[in-house]
Parts: C-alpha cells; sequence; structure tokens
C-alpha cells in the first residue's frame, strides 16, 4: 500500500509542475501579447506618415524614372514592415472563439489554393468526406495555411506534400507532412515561442499564434521530423463534432 501511495504523490506532484509551468508560460504570453500590440500601434501610426510623404514624393516625379531607383525600395520596405505590423496585431489580441462544426476537407483544400497553389511540388491528399471538427472556421483557416506555407517553403520547388485527416480517439487528427530537411534538435524547444524563427525573412509568429488559437479551441499541436526519410509533420489534433448537430 505505501509504495502505491507514493506512486500516487509523485504522480500528483508531477502533474502539480506542468500545471505551474503552463501557467507561468501562459502569463509570460499574455505579457508578450500587451507590450506587442501597444508597440505594433506605435509603429503602424509613425509607419503611416511615412508611407504618405514616399507617396507623395512619388506622385510629385517630374519624369517616369526620376527617384526609381529610390523610392520603389522604400515602398517595398514599408510594404514589409507594414505586414510585420499585422502579424503581431494578429498575435497580440485577445481570441474569442466561435466553436462550431466544420468541416475539414473543404477547409483544408482552401487552404492549398491560397498558399501552395503556384508551388512546383506534388501535392498528396487523404481526406474522407464528412469529417467535421469543432473549431472555429476563420482560426483554423489561418493555422492551416500557416501550416501549409511552412511545408512549402522548406522544400522550395520540388518534393511532396501529404495532408491526412482521420479520427484518433474521439479527436479530429490533421498532418501537414513535407519532404523538407526538418527540424534541428537545437531547435525543437524553441519552436513555438514567440518571435523564434529559422527563416530569414520570417516573423517567428507563425507556429506561435497556431499554438495559442489551436489550445484555444480545446486541442494540441506539435511539429515533429518525420521516422522515415527527411522532413517535417505538423501534426493538429481538434475536438471531433460527432453529435455536435450542424453548422
Amino acid at each position: 500500500m505505501l509504495w502505491a501511495a507514493g506512486i500516487l504523490l509523485e504522480r500528483l506532484f508531477a502533474r502539480q509542475l506542468r500545471l505551474a509551468a503552463e501557467v507561468e508560460r501562459r502569463k509570460r504570453l499574455s505579457l508578450i501579447g500587451q507590450m506587442t500590440a501597444s508597440l505594433a500601434h506605435e509603429i503602424r501610426n509613425a509607419l503611416g506618415g511615412i508611407k504618405g510623404f514616399v507617396q507623395l514624393d512619388e506622385e510629385k516625379k517630374r519624369a517616369p524614372d526620376d527617384h526609381n531607383g529610390t523610392v520603389s525600395p522604400a515602398l517595398r520596405g514599408i510594404g514589409r514592415i507594414e505586414s510585420l505590423v499585422n502579424d503581431l496585431l494578429v498575435f497580440s489580441r485577445e481570441e474569442t472563439y466561435e466553436s462550431r462544426p466544420v468541416d475539414v476537407g473543404p477547409l483544408v483544400r482552401e487552404a492549398l489554393e491560397t498558399d501552395a497553389s503556384r508551388w512546383g511540388g506534388s501535392v498528396e491528399l487523404s481526406i474522407p468526406p464528412g469529417i467535421r471538427a469543432r473549431a472555429d472556421r476563420e482560426k483554423m483557416r489561418r493555422v492551416l495555411a500557416n501550416g501549409i506555407r511552412n511545408a512549402v517553403e522548406s522544400m522550395r520547388d520540388g518534393g511532396a506534400l501529404r495532408i491526412t485527416v482521420g479520427e484518433e480517439d474521439r479527436r479530429i487528427a490533421i498532418r501537414i507532412e513535407d519532404e523538407g530537411p526538418g527540424i534541428p534538435e537545437s531547435e525543437r524547444d524553441r519552436l513555438f515561442t514567440p518571435f523564434h524563427t529559422t527563416k530569414t525573412d520570417g516573423t517567428g509568429l507563425g507556429l506561435a499564434y497556431s499554438r495559442k488559437v489551436v489550445e484555444g479551441m480545446g486541442g494540441t499541436i506539435e511539429l515533429s521530423n518525420r521516422k522515415e526519410g527527411k522532413g517535417a509533420i505538423l501534426s493538429i489534433l481538434l475536438p471531433s463534432a460527432k453529435g455536435a448537430g450542424h453548422a
């Protein structure tokens, strides 16, 4: 009896440590979100004035080629910063969820049309009809689009993108597999950390946002290397909509 009580206490203690760590993580994310929102609004305000002056200068050009070497790069740089600010605002906002039954197949195909339509590799789908998750449709579309975009970018112009959807233990499992270089071991613990990225032009907010909203919808998300062959797998588990009624 004593050894059983000891095992029970050990499990309860480990569970308490995990809960405390999760509470601390959520507090840090909340603080980061508040700081990010404030910073993004200030940047957006300043950027609006700069963009206005640059555009006005371009409109005043006497000849079509005047300032062509300076104004265009400036506008591209401003566009890049605007994109970053928008990502910051999306990540930092307080989310509300309209969770309802969502047919996963059409949502995956919609995300593919947006983020893989010009990609040169192959796409393999395994999606039985009628698989429905309980989720916020718009937020789920963002998560899928981000996962597909990351997979495609990791393979550049070749390889196979595989997306499978199925039911596992009353959950809906969505897996996005690529044949890219995979995840370095040194990066695995920081993958979902805000502002951490392995891309030269990335913001490090895509995976962080995905984790935030997937967990907000009662699901889980993880990124791991494939066991067979090179590449990575993004795995998303969401509550099943069985018995939840129709959308």
